[in-house]
C-alpha cells in the first residue's frame, strides 16, 4: 500500500468533519452560556458545582473520553470564576488588603 493510499484512508469525510465542527460549536456554546451563569446567575456554592458537574456530563456527551481534560482545563476556569464572584460579592477583597 502506498503512502497516498494509507493517508487518504485516515482522512476524514466531509460528513466527519461537519459532525465535528458541530460537536465543537456546541461545545463552545455550552462554555459560553456556563461561564455568563457562573457569572451572573444568583446561584449557592452547592448549585454552583452542581452546575459544572451538569456541564461536564455534557462535555463527556459531546467529547468522549475527554474528562481528563475538562478536569484540566475548563473545571478550574468555572471555579475561577466562582471564586472572584464570591470574593466581590462578598467583600473579601476589602479584607485582602
Amino acid at each position: 500500500m502506498s503512502h497516498i493510499e494509507r493517508s487518504s484512508e485516515s482522512m476524514a469525510t466531509p460528513e466527519e468533519i461537519r459532525d465535528e465542527q458541530i460537536r465543537m460549536t456546541r461545545l463552545r456554546v455550552l462554555v459560553d452560556v456556563t461561564v455568563q451563569l457562573l457569572a451572573q446567575a444568583p446561584l449557592s456554592r452547592k448549585e454552583t458545582l452542581q452546575v459544572i458537574d451538569y456541564v461536564r456530563d455534557r462535555v463527556l456527551e459531546l467529547c468522549p473520553g475527554k474528562g481528563d481534560v475538562f478536569d484540566l482545563v475548563l473545571r478550574p476556569r468555572f471555579l475561577r470564576i466562582l471564586n472572584e464572584r464570591a470574593i466581590k460579592e462578598w467583600g473579601l477583597s476589602d479584607s485582602l488588603n
